[in-house]
């Protein structure tokens, strides 16, 4: 589908009084990928966007992030929007939070013992970052030099294999990224979950992301007839129908979507 086919499609459907799911991805979406997660701090300008799209009953935001919905909760306390955390493992909702298709005791268990056993791996090592999500647990090695990253990595994924229940987990890659989640920490299925809840025949799904965990939720927004639109070039997003070049380009497409004005889409 080309650009301005996605543009017709969606100006459109809001013409038509229909109303749009928005879900959306954060770091490397709505702002740039930082050296960590915590110099990726939302500005002003972003809070009030947010905020705005909040309280436009046209629209219905969700934020959908690998981030722990603790550290979501705390980064963006606006009224009305939407948090899914741990690839939506945790959502808040409509004043409610719940823990979607897993135990947290038993999650945390586990967690404890991969944090142990990496730890003990990366100590010493410079260039590597363990992050503790609470229902989840990164190793972050961009910063360090990639032939002992590649090989950390590697040692990393083997030692915590006897430690994962069977179906319980999975493991999950990315730019020199390694983490251990629950199976139900999966972007595609918090959107079933999510429309789901919703149940609106007029709510059309629109997700913007950047990312592999992304394209995991772009086949299940496109069964469900909706629009997902890839950001950046860091991974090759062969599921998205559109695509626009940085985080600073989804601002001005938001910007102008609630002003109803019209939407530069890259063919």
């Amino acid at each position: 589908m080309r650009g301005s086919e996605i543009l017709m499609r969606i100006l459109g459907h809001l013409q038509a009084g229909g109303r749009l799911v928005l879900f959306l991805d954060y770091d490397g979406t709505l702002v740039p990928i930082a050296r960590t997660p915590a110099e990726a701090q939302p500005d002003g300008e972003l809070l009030g966007l947010l905020a705005d799209l909040a309280r436009a009953p046209t629209f219905d935001p969700i934020l959908l992030s690998g981030r722990p919905l603790a550290a979501l909760e705390a980064m963006l306390p606006v009224p009305g929007l939407t948090l899914a955390g741990t690839y939506g493992v945790e959502i808040r909702r409509g004043g409610r939070t719940i823990v979607r298709g897993a135990d947290p005791a038993q999650v945390r268990h586990v967690v404890e013992q991969v944090k142990a056993e990496w730890e003990c791996l990366t100590w010493g090592r410079s260039g590597f970052l363990l992050e503790d999500k609470g229902l989840a647990i990164a190793l972050h090695a961009r910063w360090a030099e990639p032939a002992e990253a590649d090989l950390v990595l590697e040692a990393a994924r083997a030692v915590v294999m006897p430690l994962l229940l069977p179906h319980h987990f999975r493991i999950l890659t990315g730019d020199r990224f390694l983490e251990v989640a629950p199976a139900a920490a999966h972007k595609g299925q918090a959107v079933d979950w999510v429309l789901d809840q919703i149940r609106n025949p007029n709510a059309l799904p629109v997700y913007f992301g950047d990312d592999d965990k992304d394209e995991e939720a772009f086949a299940v927004v496109r069964r469900r007839g909706g629009i997902p639109i890839g950001v950046g070039e860091r991974f090759p997003l062969r599921s998205a129908l559109g695509h626009l070049p940085s985080p600073e380009d989804v601002r001005v497409w938001l910007r102008r979507f609630l002003r109803g004005s019209e939407i530069d889409v890259q063919d």
